[in-house]
């Protein structure tokens, strides 16, 4: 498996889920890439991100676009450590009790051509799948997955056990 991190690839899938996700919570941001990228392992032994994953307490987590995610909360306030995905999207407070909502930045739009066909076509069925659940349906929904199950707290979750997920039927 590549380690690269495509940062225009995992900006142009925040986007996408954005415009097509009713009330993106960070949380439910973070579970539909766990999705993505786990399914993806599971059929072609290679996520869409390779993003590292850790069991934390709210469910898989990917490492590198938390991180940026926290950076755009100003979590982290030294300028040099500007989140990536500053240009594309802001967080906004939400009226319910799931946590700041992922909104984009004025018009932006996404170049799907940075995509393949199969990454398309994988995130619109997760879309379609588990876009209208809530964050908190998601992570319970992962709490009780084998990759999570199987995973030590706080260590990370190794993209092998995506065999246990059941393929495409673990979208419900």
């Amino acid at each position: 498996m590549s380690s690269t991190i495509n940062i225009a690839k995992i900006k142009t899938i925040i986007l996408f889920f954005a415009d097509k996700v009713k009330k993106l919570h960070v949380t439910k941001l973070m579970k539909l890439f766990y999705y993505v990228d786990f399914l993806a392992y599971a059929e072609r032994k290679s996520s869409v991100t390779n993003d590292i994953y850790y069991k934390l307490p709210y469910g898989p987590v990917p490492s590198f676009i938390k991180n940026e995610i926290d950076n755009l909360e100003g979590l982290v306030v030294e300028d040099e450590f500007k989140s990536q995905f500053s240009d594309i999207i802001e967080l906004k407070e939400s009226k319910d009790k799931y946590g700041k909502l992922v909104v984009p930045k004025g018009k932006k739009t996404y170049n799907l051509k940075l995509l393949s066909e199969y990454e398309r076509e994988l995130i619109s069925g997760v879309i379609k799948k588990l876009g209208d659940k809530t964050a908190s349906a998601l992570t319970r929904k992962t709490h009780k997955e084998k990759p999570y199950l199987a995973t030590s707290n706080n260590a990370v979750i190794d993209y092998e056990l995506a065999n246990k997920l059941g393929g495409r039927k673990a979208l419900g």
